[in-house]
């Protein structure tokens, strides 16, 4: 499949976590440094000096960028996107490497019999994959989904339910900002796919939690797949998702991290500080200049 290269090992707290480095299109590269551009350009007399006002600012350029990496469809609905035309013959292309890559990935997972679950933090997103793997049994939990009794239809204890007990569903799709606390999966589930990330740590500690437990037999492997699009947005989530876990590690002095539950603001999923608005900023500086 084109846009995909092998998997490499990286040192996490987990068993065995890989990172999957997913290529962008040329047009979708195209844009994304287009992208980059403005954002700078917007920027580019005031690059070290953040108030809240443009700290607000920085976010939503750095969720704009999140969102084309990981299916620049997301972009479609925003009616002020100033590049309709180079969108549109990125979506003429068809789904992105990414979306592909975990489609494809959750198949290969469930002919071995195994369940994953999937994170992604755009709600369209999670509808969508659980959609393409509906015949998988998919199910899909975000911020939509009503929380109540296992034994009402729709309700996310009962999604879980059929999760965790139903031999024919081998996918649940989910948003770390819904379904990061109070939810058990490691029983059932070994293998998480992030199709994308943000740089909200308490969540994204959370999520990786749902399958990685106490009481998980000594010989049981966890595997978290993380996809990531090098010389994007990706990388610098990566970074400041590293630094941010240390800093807990060491305050906590906790080096296995076993948080839960980690609280976090509700209406701010991005958790989007003045270093990761700094960090930021010089990917976008960098990207500019590139040819």
């Amino acid at each position: 499949m084109d846009g995909i290269i092998e998997l490499s090992n990286f040192r996490c707290r987990h068993n065995f976590t890989i990172k999957s480095e997913i290529f962008l299109s040329a047009l979708q590269r195209k844009l994304y440094h287009v992208l980059c551009l403005e954002f700078e350009r917007e920027n580019h007399h005031n690059l070290v000096l953040i108030d809240k006002k443009k700290l607000q600012f920085l976010q939503k350029s750095a969720y704009t960028l999140i969102q084309l990496v990981s299916n620049p469809s997301l972009l479609a609905s925003d009616t002020s996107f100033k590049h309709k035309e180079l969108l549109k013959a990125v979506l003429l292309e068809g789904d992105s490497a990414k979306l592909e890559y975990v489609t494809l990935r959750a198949r290969q997972l469930a002919a071995k019999g195994e369940k994953v679950i999937i994170w992604s933090s755009f709600v369209q997103n999670i509808e969508l994959i659980s959609a393409r793997l509906f015949d998988l049994g998919a199910d899909y939990i975000h911020g939509g989904v009503e929380a109540g009794s296992d034994e009402k239809e729709y309700t996310r204890e009962r999604k879980i339910k059929k999760f965790h007990e139903d031999p024919n569903a081998f996918v649940l799709v989910a948003n770390p900002a819904a379904c990061s606390e109070s939810i058990s999966l490691h029983t059932v589930c070994h293998h998480a796919i992030y199709l994308d990330r943000n740089y909200n740590a308490a969540q994204y500690l959370q999520s990786e939690d749902r399958i990685h437990r106490l009481g998980l037999k000594p010989d049981q492997k966890t595997i978290i797949e993380v996809l990531c699009s090098p010389e994007t947005i990706d990388e610098s989530v990566a970074i400041r998702l590293q630094k941010k876990v240390k800093l807990m590690s060491e305050v906590l002095d906790d080096p296995d991290l076993n948080i839960d539950p980690i609280p976090y603001d509700p209406n701010d999923d991005l958790a989007f500080d003045f270093e990761d608005a700094q960090d930021f900023l010089n990917h976008i500086k960098t990207e500019a200049k590139a040819l």
